[in-house]
This record gives C-alpha cells, structure tokens and sequence, in this order.
C-alpha cells in the first residue's frame, strides 16, 4: 500500500483514476500521455502564475506539475495527443529545446512544490534520535553541521537501492528528507518501519506545508543577488549547504544542489509566500534572459549529466558500486542497513555497471544482423526522427546485452542519450553497440558516464 499514498483515500479520486485505467486496458498508453481524470487534486500556489504563462500541465501522484511552457498559448491541463505524431519528434520538442537552452545559457525557474518532503526529528530536546536513525538507514554519513545538504540512498539489507535521496540537517536533530512526487509513500513507509519503539523519533511528510521554487542557470546567482541583497557568493555559500536567507522581504530556506548540472538554488517557503517570491525572481531576472521551465526539460538535463532516476535507472535490485553511485557509500561510519551486503560487493567487486550510451544514425555498412538497420537520421530534423524512451534492446555483435533503463536527447551534446547495465567487458568508452528502435537498428557507443561538464566546475562555481 505504500506505493500509492494518501491522495488514494479519496474515494472519489481513486474511482475517477480507476476509470482510467480501465481506459488503457486495451488502449495502447504513449509515453506523453497524460491523465485526463481526477486532475486538479493537489494544485501548487503557482498554479495560477504558471497558467498565465502558457503552462502545460501533466500529473503525478494527485499534482498538477508543468510539463513545459507553450508562451503566447493559454495555460492547459493535457498536451498535444501523441497519436498526432506517433513516435516522432514531439510537438513541444523545440519548447523544450528552448528551456534546456536557457538552463545552460542563462537562468531558469522551476516550480518544484510536488517534490516530497519528510520531517524527521527527535522527540525531545537534546535528543539525538533523529540522526541515529538516518544514519542507520543512509549509506552516505548524514552526520554533518547544520545546513549541511547530503545526496544518499537507502539501501535494503541485500545492498539494493530502495530510494534515492537528499537529507538536509535544519538542527541538531531534525532533518527534511527530499524524495521525488511519486516516491514520498513509499519513503515515508520505509522510514515508519525502522522507527526505534522507544518513540524517541517523530515522523511525518510535509509535502504540503512547503511551496519549492528552483532556479538554475550560470546566471542564477546574479538574480538571486538582485532579488534578496545577501551575499549568496560562492565562498559564502557552498555547494551542498543550505541556510535560510531573505528572498524578496520573506525568510526563505534555501538550498544550494542541482539536478540539472549547473549553479542554482531550491527556495522553501510558506505556500502564502510563494508567488510573490516568484514574480521577485522573474522580475529580477529579466535582466539574465530568465525563463520559467518544466519537467520535461529535467529528463533531457539529467542525462547529460550522468544523473540517475530512482525506479527506472536504480532500483532494490541495483547495488550502488554498480549504479555508479559507491561515492556515497561511507562503510567507515558505522553501522547501517546493507553495510554487510555492501562490503561483500565491494570485496568481490561486480560484473557490469550502469553505462551511458549514445545514440547516432546508423553506419553505411551492409547488415550482418538478423535486425534491418535503419537508413533514418537523427534529430538534425532530416530523414524522419524517431525517439528513445527507455526499454530499447542492446546488441553488442548482434549478441542482446542489455536494454535501456532510461533515453532522451541532450540538447546540448545533439544526440540521443540512454543508460544501461552492461558486463565490464563491454563497458569500456567508444565500444560499439546497436541499439533497436521500433524494429531498427540505430549504431551507438559507450560514452564517458557524464556528457556535460565531467568535472562538475559549472555547479560549483
């Protein structure tokens, strides 16, 4: 049942979901589709902002989040019916290039109130059951200063992934953890069931109670100057550190962590306060060329930068040494759940990793595979552009190796992106692949795991 969460108590809701679903039983879903029932459940204080502002909405797990702009367009709930361009380029894929751009080149802001929030504190002054127990649930250590940011997971006693998170320390023994929209239930199930039974530890999401604004960009810091008047400088504000600051005449807590590769901020606030801190920072950044982005735009940043997604890329079955993530395994810190699992891994070491592979038009060779290789182009807008979502079969010499995990295109780098487990032998940079795309085979290779910006220079700057 922690799958699913709260929302689903409403009967009516799941009633109007559930119509869905049976919807699709025989009704072949697109990756675009969007629902159409039991929308307008949980909208963000924004949300009348973003319509004005030619929104496009989708939704998940109850919000109503922006899929991406359509400027000059009225605001709408559901976008273009993906039946209208089958597997091709996407109507708003320019929209989206155009987001992406102003990401890497300027500034832009995001309303990121679905995220899932989770307060864990101790339940008495002085009380350190708090950090005990995130330190027993984290393989990252978490015990770090006040307004210390920590990107960690949750492992199972196998070693596998069961979430991907960030804590932030906002006291000596109270944190907030950060999960994504549709993963808070299942988080927050996970930290209820090792709760210590002596009640030293209160729990409890607060999803609700905080409005997220993000703003990301390498002119982001000269708007967050412009609109607050404090010194957000990179010495006096570090990656990975959070603290509350005036934003625009109202205390805001923010925190300096990215997903998208570059120099930016979340803001939490009060929900009252959200849109006029908004209208503060697109007034502020008018000067840097700012631009209101969604979440669509998220998918094309992340993969560029190596970024993986909890329940597509990493799951319970994946360890964290070979998803790429045994940077934040700390087995020096002490006990934690998986620490066991971990270290035999580590010792015996893993027979594939999570590679990034990128995506090109096919070679002219004659075919030695059974599968017919595609004469199509890519995203240059020649030929006609068929797109990669995640499931794709890997070949390697015509030998099946694997298949995506996840696949979109980097508008930055001009291809097609996707990540997949493949043995070590095969993992190294420039080996050959085919990839098969609706039946096609397109040529791709191993490329280096981060794309964009390897050495993290723009996020920390």
């Amino acid at each position: 049942m922690r799958r699913f969460g709260p929302v689903y108590a409403d009967r009516a809701y799941a009633t109007e979901r559930a119509r869905e679903s049976y919807k699709y039983y025989y009704v072949l879903r697109f990756p675009h589709d969007e629902n159409e029932w039991a929308r307008e459940k949980r909208l963000s204080p924004l949300d009348a902002r973003l319509m004005a502002l030619g929104a496009v909405f989708g939704e998940k797990n109850g919000w109503e989040r922006v899929n991406y702009f359509d400027p000059g367009q009225p605001g709408r709930r559901a976008g273009a019916d993906q039946r209208a361009w089958g597997w091709g380029r996407p109507a708003f894929f320019e929209l989206v290039g155009e987001e992406h751009r102003a990401v890497r080149e300027r500034v832009a802001l995001f309303d990121m109130t679905s995220f899932g929030k989770i307060e864990v504190r101790g339940a008495s002054v002085g009380s350190a059951g708090a950090l005990a127990l995130l330190q027993r649930l984290c393989d990252n250590n978490v015990d770090k200063p006040v307004g210390s940011l920590t990107y960690t997971q949750f492992l199972n006693p196998r070693g596998g992934i069961e979430s991907d998170l960030t804590v932030a320390r906002l006291a000596e023994d109270v944190f907030r953890v950060i999960t994504g929209s549709n993963f808070v239930a299942s988080d927050l199930g996970w930290i209820r069931m090792h709760l210590p039974d002596d009640g030293s530890v209160e729990v409890r999401e607060v999803t609700e109670e905080l409005a997220v604004i993000g703003m990301w960009g390498p002119r982001a810091r000269e708007v967050l100057q412009a609109a607050s008047g404090g010194d957000v400088s990179n010495a006096a504000f570090p990656h990975m550190t959070a603290r509350t600051i005036d934003l625009a005449g109202v205390p805001v807590w923010a925190q300096r962590v990215t997903y998208v590769g570059e120099l930016g901020w979340e803001f939490y606030l009060a929900p009252d306060k959200a849109v006029h801190v908004w209208d503060a920072l697109m007034a502020a950044g008018q000067a840097f060329g700012i631009r209101p982005a969604g979440y669509k735009v998220l998918d094309s940043l992340r993969l560029e930068k190596g970024y993986r997604y909890w329940s597509a890329d990493i799951t319970p079955i994946e360890n964290p040494y070979e998803a790429g993530l045994g940077f934040c395994v700390r087995l020096n810190k002490g006990d934690f759940i998986g620490r066991e699992a971990v270290l035999k891994i580590k010792a015996e070491g893993v027979p594939r990793k999570l590679c990034t592979v990128t995506i090109s038009p096919p070679r002219s060779r004659p075919s030695t595979s059974p599968l017919r290789r595609s004469a199509q182009d890519d995203a240059t807008g020649e030929g006609v552009w068929v797109g990669v979502y995640g499931g794709e079969a890997v070949y390697a010499a015509d030998r099946l190796v694997g298949r995506l995990r996840s696949g979109g295109y980097g508008y930055t780098i001009g291809k097609h992106i996707g990540y997949v487990y493949l043995p070590l032998e095969l993992a190294g940079i420039g080996t050959p692949l085919d990839v098969e795309v609706f039946g096609e085979l397109f040529h791709a290779e191993v490329a280096p795991d981060v794309l964009y910006d390897p050495q993290g220079e723009r996020l920390r700057a």
